[in-house]
Parts: C-alpha cells; structure tokens; sequence
C-alpha cells in the first residue's frame, strides 16, 4: 500500500529560516571595533551576510556571557533549557547586551 503524497509547501530550513537570513544592505565596520571582554554579556544576532562562524538559528535572540574573546571570535555560555551550551562565533554575529 503506497502512502499519500504530502500536499503544500515545504516547511523545512528553507522557509525557518527566512527571515533570519535575509538582509541587503551593505554593513559598516563599526562591529569590528566593539571591544568586548570576558564577563559581560552579548546577544546572538545572526548576521547572514558572514557565513563564517554561523551559529545556529536556534540561539538567534539569546543572550549569553561571553568566556573568552580571541582575534576574530568570542566564546559564549548561552543558557538553552536547562543546560548551559558552549557557543564559539564571529564578532559578525553578536552585539553588545543592553546597548
């Protein structure tokens, strides 16, 4: 017995991603010279025009403390349920918590 052919749109990575990965503009410079240090805090917010260091879709929006910061990434502990995740991503995709 054949089983039947979904009907509709797919809802795959394609259409939950949409809206994360969809910007045109140009972006400046100005993300490069944010100084960030070990302690404070910073929120994931996916930049699709950088695919280096892509987090996941799932920490868009999450805030995290940031561990260790290195010449082009920092290192986050983002709070996801109940477990604590190690997150290691661009200066692309963070900003600053609060500002």
């Amino acid at each position: 017995m054949a089983t039947k052919k979904t009907s509709g749109r797919s809802h795959g990575f394609k259409h939950k991603s949409r809206n994360v990965l969809s910007k045109n503009s140009t972006r400046g410079v100005s993300f490069l010279l944010r100084e960030y240090h070990e302690g404070e805090q910073a929120l994931v917010i996916i930049d699709p025009r950088q695919h280096k260091g892509l987090p996941h879709r799932r920490y868009h929006g999450k805030v995290g403390n940031i561990v260790n910061v290195g010449r082009r990434s920092v290192v986050l502990d983002v709070k996801l349920g109940n477990k604590t995740k190690t997150l290691i991503t661009r200066l692309d995709h963070i900003k600053p918590f609060g500002v």
